[in-house]
């Protein structure tokens, strides 16, 4: 007779386990059981924990009994709980004694079926129930919880509140929210390496469990993570977080921020808002090592909900160019001439009308809007190019701000570069101006856009010079052709002290550097003097006027109100052919009202206030102006050819060092008349040609000072 073939398990059936140690209860649930399920048996939790470590991956739900030898059922679920390989697998505990259900609930168990085992359909049904919520909970924690440490993302923190939320609300409790961010962790990372980076962030999530015993816990992203608590417990809970994460660190350094919402009675807020609220309470103290933490309160909630505005109404602005460019004049500090504007942003906002750059800008910046809206600025001041040019106004090439960020969301060099060529400007015009804090992080690859830039014909300046730790480093890394001097630098005006000191030494190293510079900020006269006095080239402030939108540029103009512009040739000549690299001559004490000029065409290159006064005039403007920049223009015309005869000679005659003396006269602006002593000496250059240093002095006015000794 053929032997009969024993039939092979059924592979398409769910796995479940008994444990019992009374045979007969086992087989009576395995009877009722093996209908729909493959059952396996154990006796006791140490054979039960074999199997389970053995087949976790294919069980899908523990039948436990609770009196057991050698290892109990609470143990068992104890054992379960502990272990991230075991701890999805469902447990229905099986017991005959209602008073053990609350602790199995605390142990981790899914639900009970009652001893003795009556009503089959029942005990399946409630099986298939508790595997079918494991496993949906199963995958939604494995969808929505974080690599690195296990902890739920956003999405499934969400969730986790809003149930919180319901149990708080039966209970009359409120909730708050906390948002934490590891400072500095970059710089931990660059230190340490980033596998004990992540063992820090791994370390801080397992304490924010610790502490915040069964509530909602997630890591929202790099270094920032966030807690829903009960309201009541809050502020104890977050002094043992302070005081353990000290520890993190293994002896490093470790520096934890906090922000804290608090709801309030009847608060419907969303766990979404309620940590964007956290947020911002948590980055108002970002860069305060003194504290630890800031409750959110009323005035940042102001500036939320400003910041939801200006999202909220962005792209219709964008869309209906109410964001407009005004332009501040920079002033070519030795002709009073404009020769340059800046860009700067104003919104016209539909609801509440203007608001000011650091009410927006920040916040463009915050949520990565910065590079659309600064290439937005460039697409506005080359769309109005061609208005400027109809309406007579001669252009001048003008800068637009830049921020670190910028270069992180596009290929800034090229979206600059098919902007202007879209409008067929000069890239000439069009300025990249880069804010110093932007050399922060990769300043290689900062240096590579810089040099790109200039590859592309535009010119780039650095903003905020002196503003930063890093300035010397930045300038000696990177070809700048202008800095522009902190505006902190004119709030703190003294030139008698330290400032002045400051100021003047930081305009002659750049000139030694072959960068121009810029002061901002100028609003006295006072400041306007010291600028020129010690060489800085241009200077930008309301004292030479307030930013104008375009139309109230153009009525100004025609009105004959606006200030004169510099032609392009005198542009062509200041920018690339003079930058006071000889203004190390002009600072060695040279007694006497002090003038540099270029021997070729006679152009004057610098002159000081003393020369200023001795010609009678008002301003440094004034004296160009009437000299019309010729130093053949400051001699009597009777004395002129005298003056040419020993220019040729100081030239042609190398003996004498190049120093000569002559005395000749010259016609102040008010008509009077003086007699000049003149001590000039001759610098050849390679680049610019014979430069005369020369000293002058008032020949009556230097007569009566000996007579009065």
């Amino acid at each position: 007779m053929e032997a009969k073939k024993q039939k092979a398990p059924d592979t398409s059936k769910r796995m479940v386990l008994v444990v019992d140690d009374e045979e007969i209860n086992r087989e009576i649930l395995g009877n009722i059981l093996k209908q729909r399920y493959l059952v396996q048996y154990a006796s006791d939790g140490i054979e039960a924990m074999q199997i389970i470590r053995r087949d976790h991956n294919e069980l899908s739900a523990i039948l436990l009994d609770l009196s057991m030898p050698r290892m109990d059922g609470f143990e068992v679920l104890k054992e379960l709980r502990t272990d991230n390989m075991l701890s999805h697998i469902p447990v229905m505990v099986l017991t005959a004694h209602s008073e053990s259900e609350v602790k199995s609930l605390e142990f981790g168990a899914y639900d009970f079926i009652t001893k003795p085992f009556q009503m089959p359909d029942l005990i399946l049904a409630r099986v298939a129930k508790t595997i079918r919520l494991a496993e949906d909970t199963y995958i939604i924690r494995e969808t929505g919880k974080d690599s690195l440490t296990d902890l739920p993302n956003m999405s499934y923190f969400q969730r986790l509140c809003h149930m919180e939320k319901s149990r708080m609300d039966k209970a009359g409790e409120k909730a708050s929210f906390v948002y934490f961010d590891v400072m500095n962790m970059t710089a931990y990372n660059s230190r340490y390496g980033y596998a004990e980076g992540d063992n820090l962030l791994i370390h801080i999530a397992q304490l924010l469990q610790k502490i915040f015993v069964d509530m909602p816990v997630c890591r929202l992203a790099d270094d920032h993570f966030a807690v829903m608590t009960d309201q009541k417990n809050v502020s104890e809970q977050l002094q043992k977080f302070t005081e353990q994460v000290k520890d993190s660190g293994k002896g490093r350094f470790i520096k934890v921020h906090a922000g804290i919402y608090n709801e309030e009675e009847k608060n419907e807020t969303d766990p979404v808002i309620a940590i964007d609220y956290a947020r911002l309470a948590c980055t108002s103290v970002h860069d305060d090592y003194s504290t630890d933490l800031c409750v959110f309160n009323g005035a940042l909630l102001n500036k939320y909900n400003n910041a939801q505005h200006v999202l909220e109404y962005f792209d219709q602005v964008i869309a209906e160019h109410k964001i407009h460019v005004h332009y501040q004049p920079i002033v070519r500090a030795l002709t009073g001439e404009v020769c340059n504007f800046e860009a700067l942003a104003r919104w016209e906002d539909p609801v509440l009308g203007n608001l000011s750059p650091g009410m927006f800008i920040p916040v463009l910046e915050d949520y990565k809007l910065g590079a659309r809206m600064d290439l937005y600025m460039v697409e506005e001041v080359c769309r109005e190019v061609e208005p400027r040019k109809k309406a007579g106004l001669t252009q001048v090439p003008v800068s637009v701000n830049f921020s670190r960020t910028d270069f992180d969301q596009c290929d800034m060099v090229q979206a600059i570069s098919d902007i202007v060529d879209k409008y067929h400007v000069d890239h000439s015009m069009i300025i990249i101006e880069v804010t110093e804090s932007a050399f922060g992080n990769n300043p290689e690859f900062l240096k590579e856009q810089i040099n790109r830039f200039h590859e592309r014909g535009f010119k780039v300046w650095m903003d905020d010079f002196g503003d930063g730790y890093a300035s010397l480093n930045v300038l000696q890394d990177n070809d700048f052709d202008l800095i522009k001097l902190d505006i902190g630098f004119m709030r703190n005006f003294d030139p008698e002290g330290k400032n002045g000191k400051i100021l003047t030494d930081i305009v002659r190293m750049a000139q030694h550097l072959g960068i121009h510079t810029l002061s901002e900020g100028a609003e006295r006269p006072e400041q306007v003097a010291f600028l020129q006095k010690i060489g800085c080239e241009k200077i930008q402030g309301f004292y030479y006027g307030k930013p104008r939108p375009t139309p109230e540029a153009i009525k100004e103009f025609q009105e004959g109100k606006s200030l004169p512009i510099e032609s392009f040739d005198s542009a062509e000549y200041y920018e690339n052919n003079w930058n006071y690299n000889f203004a190390e001559e002009i600072y060695r004490q040279i007694p006497g009202a002090v003038l540099v000029y270029r021997e070729e065409d006679n152009v004057i290159l610098f002159a000081t206030k003393e020369l200023v006064d001795m010609f009678e005039c008002d301003s440094l403007g004034d004296f160009l102006a009437y000299t019309n920049h010729n130093f053949a223009n400051m001699v009597h015309p009777d004395d002129l050819q005298k003056t040419i005869r020993s220019i040729k000679n100081q030239i042609s005659d190398s003996a004498n060092e190049n120093v000569d003396y002559i005395t000749y006269r010259i016609i102040t602006k008010k008509g009077n008349e003086k007699l000049i002593d003149d001590v000039g000496r001759l610098m050849h250059d390679k680049h610019y040609g014979n430069i005369f240093f020369v000293s002058l002095y008032d020949m009556a006015k230097k007569k009566r000072a000996l007579e009065s000794e």
